[in-house]
């Protein structure tokens, strides 16, 4: 029995991580009733590991593995179970018998069960894996000595081990795995033996998914992996054609491929990632007011056994630290991360890559080597089972609103699940949410027309001068993951008859990745974190002059806060946990907000300088109150409108706006939400129902305003819509490419931002104009003729109608002014922006 001596002396240095406070709970709340019976369970037992879960449970309150434990007509000694034991005094092997407490315990179990049969889905009895991980580091091969101390290493004599202790005491990670019952193992009816023998096989399977989904597969040299990359089948054939009768053409084209994958490859080593755990927890101990979580959840429930790829939105260049940092704290492997050659910078590429990035160039236009070094890079990865992060965007958003999904990654990985799909592999859609972004100001440049300013270590000691700064808290959320196999099965139904030579794409791969492109989109922003501030920045920016009275502003959050409880976009989506008053003085503290008294009260202001870097964050959430805006907006300019019409206003440019803020509601969901909106907004006051029709309040009213505030958020939207609209209307059908539209969409909106007050620059953003116009393509109202250009027919009475109606008189008018635009000044605008696209 280990005791109390031991475990305390040992206490005094080892020091170990306990993750999963979820699994806690539920371990107090069994641990609480008093019929329930816990038993831990070690893979591999000795002092250290014992010592170290005794101290553990008891500062954290469980039971002690070392009391008493009875059950049945057994004792056992102690709650506490080795699996695989170890025999000999210093040079410890493994016994090739079964643990003894364990056979004892199953023999308690079974002689309880057949005694009372009827009760055994009842049996109080629950076996707790733990597992210990010392170090937390994969075995690599580096040689004996590193293979020592790693934490695959079989062969632990008590040197070993007490070298182990010492070296790794303060970088241990202790995991309790959910409780296991006992009762649906003896429900089988076996025999004492065999009920050992399946326990025993169901505990180890999951020890062993365990262990690599915390330390992850063995790390190979990086070297080895290099030679695995170089022998690919594909990489071997570009090799031979480069020279077929010329050795020395053929040992260049191998010397290249060499040196392209030294390029891209990562070096992970758990000795960095031990440095950047303590800095980064430093760093963002100053920096942040707190990491919050969303989703860990279900993050758990898929990691064992599966081959996990990461699929973040891109926020800030933190989104790299970030996911891998939280991961860890998570008790789960890091994964190798795809990351721009931008960032291959002196020091720092090195550190980035001994923390598990890859580099990978911006374009493989041309180079067929390096585009086949790379794939075989990723597929042996994929293969090995290392857990991936790529950034489904591709670049970081300038605007705040999701990118177009770039599918190139997307492709390997899902040819690489081809050539091999033993192993299932699950895509995490990850969501960061920032209060404040240390490349804002950039940001803001950027779309102003700055060039945009390539990263350089100059550059990043200059960035770190605003560390001494507040960002308020940051939110990682993980969405719902996407099993791959049955995404196939559902949208390329014969992909497991796919047989592929070499270098070989299905018919079916271009369409099916355009689809999980989106659909990973749709999680990321289904798993939305709604931050105070983001909510400061939808109320403010929807007034003309970005100030409101305090009554006034309370009153519009609350009314967020009731659209989001009552009509909640997705289950993933979290709010803060903080009332009116609480939001408004954390936007103080974070200077996004400021406060002028008159004699009339209180008077919440956006500052000048903080009015355009606002509507980043809210276009974070602006798809979560889309539709509530598209029905308030009808009533900006009218005071009643039929709920049919509202019906169909919806379905008329929901496919548009689906397009630019990646929303989940399809096109049949509509008519129901509206309904449901309309309910939401009567059972407010900000709509009457008087029959068929619905009216706003009385003008003066609160709830009038509050319904115009919120249909504000959707005008620029809408205003952008209708500039398009009107240039092909101007120009006809036939005459514009789509990207000359792109161009006068831009020039017009950046006049209209400058002359009439809308000075945001994402209200010009050439990404948007593209995303409309390929909307226009996909819904079907414009095609392409012979002379790529766009062909179209549509009801522009009908449509200017609409937007009479939505965006007012003045504001119709000053649209039909700004697109008079000269046709040369277009052909040089056309010609810039073909040249940057």
């Amino acid at each position: 029995m280990t005791s109390r001596l031991v475990s305390r002396v040992i206490g005094l240095w080892v020091r170990p991580e306990v993750s999963s406070e979820q699994t806690l709970e539920a371990l107090r709340a069994l641990h609480n009733d008093p019929a329930v019976r816990l038993c831990y369970v070690l893979e591999t037992g000795g002092v250290a590991d014992s010592a170290t879960l005794a101290s553990t449970c008891r500062k954290l309150g469980l039971p002690d593995p070392d009391e008493e434990f009875v059950f049945g007509n057994r004792e056992l000694g102690r709650s506490l179970v080795i699996l695989r034991p170890s025999k000999g005094l210093f040079l410890r092997r493994r016994s090739r018998s079964q643990s003894r407490r364990l056979t004892m315990l199953i023999e308690a179990a079974t002689a309880v069960r057949d005694a009372e049969p009827k009760t055994v889905e009842a049996l109080p009895l629950f076996l707790v894996p733990v597992g210990i991980y010392w170090g937390r580091a994969p075995g690599k091969e580096r040689g004996w000595f590193s293979m020592m101390f790693n934490e695959d290493w079989e062969v632990a004599g008590r040197l070993r081990k007490a070298l182990t202790t010492f070296l790794h005491g303060r970088h241990t990670l202790l995991q309790f795995s959910e409780p296991m019952a006992m009762a649906p193992i003896l429900h089988e009816n076996l025999d004492g033996p065999r009920t050992l023998r399946m326990a025993s096989r169901v505990l180890r399977v999951h020890f062993r998914l365990r262990r690599q989904a915390t330390v992850g597969p063995d790390l190979s040299h990086r070297r080895t992996l290099i030679n695995e990359v170089i022998s690919d089948a594909a990489v071997r054939a570009l090799i031979n054609d480069a020279g077929p009768a010329d050795s020395r053409a053929r040992r260049r084209a191998e010397a290249k491929a060499q040196s392209y994958a030294m390029e891209i490859a990562a070096d992970l080593s758990y000795s960095t990632v031990r440095f950047f755990d303590r800095l980064l927890t430093w760093l963002w101990n100053r920096i942040y007011d707190g990491i919050r979580l969303g989703g860990t959840e279900r993050l758990h429930e898929v990691v064992e056994g599966s081959e996990l790829v990461y699929v973040p939105c891109h926020r800030s260049h933190f989104d790299y630290l970030l996911l891998s940092y939280v991961l860890y704290k998570q008790g789960l492997s890091l994964p190798y991360i795809a990351a721009g050659i931008n960032l291959n910078l002196p020091v720092v590429g090195g550190m980035l890559r001994r923390g598990g990035a890859f580099f990978l160039r911006r374009s493989f236009s041309g180079n067929r080597l390096y585009a086949s070094v790379f794939h075989a890079y990723v597929k042996a990865l994929q293969t090995r089972g290392y857990p991936l992060e790529y950034f489904i965007e591709g670049g970081r958003s300038r605007t705040g609103r999701l990118l177009p999904p770039k599918v190139g990654m997307l492709s390997m990985t899902i040819q690489a699940f081809l050539a091999d799909s033993r192993r299932p592999v699950k895509f995490v859609p990850v969501y960061f949410g920032y209060e404040r972004l240390i490349e804002g100001t950039s940001f803001i440049s950027e779309l102003r027309g700055d060039g945009k300013k390539k990263e350089s270590l100059f550059g990043l000691v200059r960035s770190l001068r605003r560390l001494r700064e507040t960002f308020g808290e940051v939110y990682v959320n993980f969405g719902e993951p996407i099993d791959l196999a049955d995404y196939l099965d559902t949208h390329a139904g014969n992909w497991r008859e796919s047989e592929l030579e070499s270098g070989e794409k299905p018919e079916w791969l271009s369409e099916t990745l355009d689809q999980l492109g989106w659909e990973i989109l749709e999680r990321i922003n289904s798993a939305t974190a709604v931050t105070p501030i983001s909510m400061l920045a939808l109320a403010l920016l929807g007034t003309p002059r970005h100030a409101l009275a305090m009554d006034d502003l309370k009153h519009q959050l609350k009314l967020y806060q009731k659209l989001f409880a009552q009509t909640p976009y997705s289950a993933s989506t979290t709010m803060p946990d903080m009332s009116v008053d609480e939001i408004i003085a954390h936007g103080l503290d974070m200077g996004a907000i400021s406060i002028e008294s008159d004699k009339l009260g209180e008077i919440a202001v956006l500052p000048a300088d903080q009015a355009v870097l606002l509507t980043y964050f809210r276009n974070n959430i602006l798809h979560l109150t889309a539709v509530h805006a598209l029905v308030a907006a009808c009533f900006i300019n009218e005071r009643a409108v039929s709920e049919s019409e509202l019906e169909r206003f919806a379905s008329l440019v929901s496919p548009y706006i689906r397009m630019e803020l990646r929303l989940r509601w399809r096109e049949d969901d509509l008519p129901k939400l509206v309904r449901i909106i309309v309910k939401v907004f009567c059972g407010a006051g900000m709509l009457i129902r008087d029959g068929e029709m619905l009216r706003r309040p009385p003008a003066g009213a609160q709830e009038a305003h509050a319904l115009s505030q919120l249909g504000q958020a959707v005008v620029p939207i809408l205003q952008r819509y209708f500039m398009a609209i009107v240039l092909m209307h101007r120009y006809g059908s036939g005459s514009l490419t789509q990207g000359k539209l792109e161009a006068l969409c831009q020039l017009c909106a950046e006049r209209l931002s400058i002359l009439y007050g809308m000075r945001s620059p994402d209200f010009f953003d050439k990404r948007l104009f593209r995303a409309f116009a390929s909307a226009l393509r996909d819904s079907g109202v414009t095609t392409l003729n012979a002379d790529r250009c766009l062909e179209y027919e549509f009801d522009f009475d009908a449509i200017e109608q609409q937007a009479r109606r939505v965006l007012g008189e003045p504001l119709r008018q000053a649209i039909l002014v700004v697109t008079e635009v000269p046709e040369n000044l277009v052909l040089g605008e056309q010609a810039s922006v073909s040249a940057e696209s």
